[in-house]
């Protein structure tokens, strides 16, 4: 029997993911050095699943800003990355965000040339995908359900799609129930079951497609026609025990990178160039520095710790805990705390943690961020015009790509500032920024 179909859902807005959700699919963005999608897919080729010449495939759904030569279409492209993996992965247009339901139902004129007789639909950036989806396939061979849902345990139902489970039979998934965390498990094991949120991995039956089709479009035709699927197919679950992390929040991208980076081993370059009064230390995690890095002198770099290909970071700087990408400049005199910079960042003297900056961002010298509130409580982020709990008690300040910061600024916990938008010197920023807005007081 043939492996199932991978239909990898990479369309939409991702409008909660703001300010890096607009450049490409948040999917496609780049910790430690490689995108998320690529681990995906080199997980996948590990399992065996969308090999060329097997009839299977894997088709990835974008969205107009990563089709034709265009953000991931362009990487895939120009890194021959379907010949080096022995994959065979078609793209596909969806013209417009209609969520996960209508981004699978762009894909169905390939049914009919399905090798199998089910598929997997996945979000891109599930690091273990094809172990995930191995789990998946053989879960529905050893039972008679027609579809298979992935879950992890949460203890915040509030904020995703939560499995319903026949109280009688909680191997039987009987719908989904969206963000009301009303849910409760019986026991396990003689230990409580907390709240399971459906990971955006799944495994359906072809004929799941029908249902989908006579559901009405909406943000959560997805979860409304697998609850109706419900009544009529058997449908079961597994605990997915691989991944820790959603993508839903830009914040969440630190638990990505902190699963990347601790499957690594330190690793340093013979081509970076890394001066003798340094101090590289992983004992608390490891170190990794790419090609033609250079470290300049009586700097600091603490595990777990990511710096790129052509990254400079100057001298007497401190960089902890941080994935430093391609190409960034870190001047001299700064501290980079729990960080992530993309490609082509530049920040000059100053302190930032617990912060994401966007691609091209450029930091004016005397940057502060602050980090914690007053009361030591959870940081709250404003998206999509409502006050979002991030669960963290640290939380900096997160920019999209080509923001400008002039010297001498300093940012309140949790803002959120928009692509290309320039920020004037000696500013307080207490409060988020659309993208292209020049502030000046």
């Amino acid at each position: 029997m043939n492996k199932p179909t991978i239909i990898i859902v990479a369309g939409g807005e991702n409008s909660r993911f703001f300010p890096i959700n607009t450049e490409t699919h948040k999917g496609f963005l780049s910790l430690a050095g490689k995108p998320m999608f690529v681990r995906a897919l080199e997980n996948l080729k590990k399992y065996e699943f969308g090999l060329a010449g097997t009839g299977e495939k894997i088709i990835v759904v974008v969205s107009q800003k990563d089709f034709n030569d265009k953000g991931f279409s362009k990487y895939l492209k120009e890194n021959n990355l379907a010949s080096k993996l022995g994959l065979n992965i078609e793209v596909v247009l969806q013209k417009k965000a209609k969520g996960m339901g209508d981004a699978l139902l762009t894909t169905k004129e390939f049914f009919s040339d399905l090798a199998s007789d089910s598929f997997i639909l996945a979000s891109p950036y599930h690091l273990n995908l094809g172990e995930i989806a191995q789990e998946l396939w053989q879960k529905k061979q050893s039972s008679d359900a027609s579809c298979v849902l992935s879950a992890t345990q949460t203890k915040s139902p509030e904020m995703y799609g939560i499995l319903d489970l026949n109280p009688d039979n909680y191997e039987e998934v009987i719908g989904i129930t969206e963000k009301l965390g009303i849910t409760v498990l019986p026991k396990r094991n003689s230990k409580k079951i907390d709240h399971l949120k459906v990971n955006s991995i799944y495994l359906f039956d072809n004929n799941f497609t029908s249902e989908l089709i006579n559901t009405p479009e909406k943000e959560y035709s997805l979860e409304t026609a697998i609850t109706k699927y419900a009544n009529k197919s058997k449908i079961t679950w597994l605990e997915n025990t691989k991944e820790n992390f959603s993508l839903k929040y830009p914040w969440q991208i630190f638990s990505a990178f902190g699963k990347i980076i601790q499957q690594k081993r330190t690793s340093i370059s013979e081509s970076a160039k890394i001066s003798k009064t340094s101090i590289i230390d992983d004992s608390n995690g490891p170190i990794i520095i790419e090609d033609t890095a250079k470290i300049g002198d009586y700097t600091k770099i603490v595990g777990p710790c990511y710096i790129g290909r052509n990254v400079f970071v100057g001298d007497y700087s401190f960089i902890r805990g941080s994935s430093i990408e391609e190409g960034c400049t870190i001047g001299a005199n700064t501290e980079v705390v729990r960080c992530i910079f993309f490609e082509n960042t530049t920040m000059h003297y100053g302190y930032i943690s617990d912060s994401i900056l966007g691609s091209s961002t450029r930091v004016g010298a005397g940057l502060i961020t602050a980090n914690k509130r007053f009361d030591r409580n959870g940081v709250k982020v404003k998206i999509k015009g409502k006050m979002i709990d991030s669960k963290r008690k640290s939380l900096g300040v997160i920019t999209g790509s080509n923001v400008q910061i002039g010297i001498r600024t300093n940012t309140m916990p949790g803002v959120l500032i928009g692509k290309n938008s320039i920020i004037y010197p000696g500013l307080t920023i207490d409060a988020n920024i659309e993208e292209n807005e020049t502030v000046k007081k």
